[in-house]
């Protein structure tokens, strides 16, 4: 039923109360048709007046248009420049778009989203990559490294005799970064967790393109495919210290109102100016209070601009926007305010790559979550890049992240999705407990202190995991389960064919295998003395080029059909004790039994050993004739070798080659995962040569437990109370302008408690509490 239904009924209505002469009835038909019209004609009007109104910002030039909006008042709709919104006008524009963080945030940025999509606009993304990072310092040790007046004096004067190449200098090299590579991805929250001194600090600024000049780099950072050279990084990145470095005189808003001045606005402008074309072509009316907040937002020069007041709101540092700062010297805002004044410093320009430095310190868990779920949502919807490097963060906070990377000692130990981290480290050997944190857990696995209460493998001793083997362990994953399960979905979604899967991954290993495969040879073939013809030596470098290729496949083949770590760590054993007793070397041929000799025509040892003594024996070096033959043909008869030179090519290329097929892909589907095959050699040696040591160490320890070394010094243990405790300041003038009536500020509010000897006590509160 529209409008004119509604009037009329109500007139009929109004008739037939006429007719029966009830005033009554009368009275109220007037008074409903009355208002129904009132409203109508209200409605009508201002939806005519508003349409009017837009039709002209649409016919102004582009320069104008972009600068003018429709804003919402109490006197109703009206045509303002964005350089002339007042102090209440923004107040009440962000109120009316954000007005309960928690709730608004989201459906605020979705808003923005809409407009862009809309039209056809393609926001832009970054993505970060970086390659074999390797960053080096100089740096005095002992108690040269010490602050003091005379190292010092002595630093500065060793440093210029340096620089004159006078004197050698006495600095220790250190290694922050060691071979580091990874990519930060858009639209995903990545968490940088380590211990400290890890090195999170060094490869954030080296992302954000802050790094200290005097360290030394080397590798390559690239933002899209462009190295940091081609453009200013800085402009394009902002990275968020976790020093807190304000002017204590200014106030909090002067403080990001200065900050989002000296940034700009980045290429708001120019897609602003786009949207608004698209949108006139398809003669699409955007919403006002969205339409007013982007051309506000995308103009310069304005001394608090509107993303200010955006960020205050979603910051939670409205109640403090009119407080100073402060320093050692000046009474200002509280260190958890502070920290955040440091994150929205910069989050008020138009980077769109945030690197985050431990943001969270000084602040309470719920107002860190807040904070990291308003970077989560402006990630995800807007398309930023953001890698955040939290100390500790609660399980609900790191619940927030996509991808986790973990550093230690200068190295990635894992970079990857949140949901496998877990099962990383279980391969190896450790498991988090029920009710640990698995962010407290990914701080200790790495340490050797802590790491012994996670190992889980109660039938294999324990021995430390240096950050080194996490970190080839993580480089050695391509046919585990960290990736198999991205295989299946894609397989299944007719994305690929298995064999587009197997085949890269074999065919990337190829290059490496020539590399170690050369080294070997060219270190060997000489020294042991074999045959010199140059002909034989790349015979022997194709054929264990061919062998290595071999072995590769056969461990990938055992841990897929594997499965689990035990199983196949157990049949890879047995798989190797079947090819050396069966390759011809144990045992030779005649000494085989019947029953048994297939194996010996199996295994691809006896191919490859028969094919490298063939290469040899026949050479000239072993041509002399002994009792009527060759000697090197007598020697390989007597151990059932074949003496026939085309057995090297047999050896070479007929032997049995260990695959992964895709039935061995399917069977570990059903079965659940597949784990990785530790290929080296002397793992279990070095597990059982640990145990030795490690009950030696727990030995030495509880010996030194039970000695009492030096003396007991007598102590008085002393009791803190409290009672009644109140603490006030002088009301801020800029509080006293927005209506505040008191004279004092009062911080403590009787406060009364006790300390007692022997029990840690530790004192919390949320941020500004004081």
């Amino acid at each position: 039923m529209d409008t004119g239904d509604i009037i009329k009924a109500s007139n009929s209505l109004r008739a037939s109360s006429r007719s029966h002469g009830s005033f009554r009835a009368n009275s109220s038909s007037i008074w409903r048709n009355t208002g129904i019209e009132v409203f109508s004609r209200s409605s009508r009007e201002e939806d005519d007046e508003e349409a009017l109104k837009w039709a002209a910002l649409e016919k102004l030039p582009t320069f104008d248009r972009l600068r003018k909006g429709l804003l919402f008042g109490s006197q109703g709709v009206n045509e303002v420049d964005v350089h002339d919104l007042g102090f209440e006008d923004k107040k009440n524009l962000i109120e009316r778009l954000v007005n309960v963080v928690d709730e608004d945030n989201e459906k605020f940025l979705l808003k923005l989203r809409h407009r862009i999509d809309r039209v056809g606009i393609d926001l832009p993304a970054i993505e970060v990559r970086y390659e074999h990072l390797n960053i080096d310092a100089e740096a005095y040790s002992a108690s040269r490294a010490l602050p003091s007046f005379i190292n010092f004096h002595t630093n500065m004067i060793e440093g210029v005799l340096n620089s004159l190449h006078i004197l050698p200098s006495r600095k220790k090299p250190m290694s922050i970064l060691k071979d580091v590579s990874g990519i930060i991805k858009p639209c995903r929250m990545t968490l940088l967790l380590g211990p400290p001194s890890s090195g999170k600090t060094t490869l954030l600024l080296a992302l954000a393109g802050k790094l200290d000049p005097t360290l030394k780099f080397s590798g390559r950072v690239t933002y899209n495919g462009h190295g940091m050279e081609e453009f200013v990084p800085q402009k394009t990145a902002a990275y968020i210290s976790q020093h807190d470095l304000h002017i204590g005189e200014m106030t909090v808003r002067e403080t990001l109102a200065f900050s989002a001045r000296c940034q700009g606005v980045g290429s708001r402008y120019e897609m602003l100016a786009e949207l608004s074309r698209r949108e006139k072509a398809a003669n699409i009316k955007p919403d006002p209070d969205i339409d007013i907040y982007m051309k506000a937002a995308a103009t310069e020069g304005d001394e608090a601009n509107v993303v200010t007041d955006y960020i205050l709101k979603v910051l939670g540092l409205e109640i403090c926007a009119d407080t100073l700062v402060g320093d050692e010297m000046i009474r200002g805002i509280s260190g958890g305010q502070k920290k955040r004044v440091t994150t929205g410093e910069m989050l008020v320009g138009p980077a769109k790559a945030l690197f985050m430095d431990e943001i969270s310190t000084g602040l309470d868990s719920s107002t860190t979550y807040q904070i990291v779920n308003m970077l989560r949502q402006f990630v995800h919807i807007m398309k930023g890049t953001a890698f955040i490097s939290l100390l500790q963060p609660a399980p609900e906070t790191y619940d927030l992240f996509d991808d986790i990377v973990l550093l230690s000692d200068g190295q990635i130990v894992y970079q990857g999705p949140r949901e496998n981290v877990l099962e990383f480290f279980e391969s190896m050997g450790f498991k988090c407990p029920e009710r640990k944190g698995v962010a407290d857990f990914l701080q200790e696995v790495t340490s050797k202190k802590d790491q012994q209460q996670y190992w889980t493998r109660r039938d294999e001793p324990y021995r430390f995991v240096t950050v080194g083997e996490f970190a080839e362990a993580f480089q050695s994953l391509p046919m585990t389960i960290y990736k198999l399960p991205v295989f299946y979905k894609q397989r299944d979604m007719f994305f690929f064919p298995p064999w587009a899967y197997a085949l890269p991954s074999w065919i990337l290993k190829i290059p490496v295998t020539f590399l170690e495969v050369a080294i070997w040879v060219f270190m060997t073939y000489y020294v042991i003395g074999f045959d010199p013809n140059i002909g034989r030596f790349f015979k022997q470098y194709l054929l264990l080029l061919m062998l290595h290729q071999a072995a590769g496949g056969l461990f990938r083949l055992i841990g897929s059909m594997g499965r689990n770590m035990i199983i196949a760590n157990t049949f890879g054993l047995f798989a190797l004790l079947l090819l050396f007793a069966l390759g011809g070397f144990v045992l030779s041929r005649e000494e085989v039994k019947k029953w048994w000799i297939w194996g010996y025509w199996a295994s691809p040892l006896m191919y490859a050993q028969n094919a490298i003594l063939a290469n040899e024996f026949t050479g000239h070096s072993w041509s002399k004739i002994v009792n009527g033959t060759e000697l090197g043909v007598a020697v390989m008869k007597s151990r059932g070798f074949f003496p026939q030179a085309y057995w090297y090519w047999i050896g070479s290329f007929e032997k049995p080659q260990a695959v992964l097929p895709e039935e061995s892909l399917d069977d570990a589907q059903k079965g659940g995962y597949v784990s990785r095959v530790s290929v080296q050699g002397d793992e279990s040696k070095r597990r059982s040569m640990s145990s030795d040591s490690s009950s030696m160490r727990t030995d030495a320890i509880e010996a030194s437990q039970n000695k009492k070394r030096g003396m007991i010094l007598p102590f008085e243990p002393h009791s803190i109370t409290f009672d009644d405790v109140r603490y006030s300041v002088d009301m801020p003038a800029e509080m006293k302008a927005q209506g505040t009536a008191e004279d004092k500020l009062e911080l403590l509010k009787s406060v009364s408690g006790a300390f007692r000897p022997g029990v840690l006590t530790a004192l919390m509160g949320v941020s500004g509490a004081w």
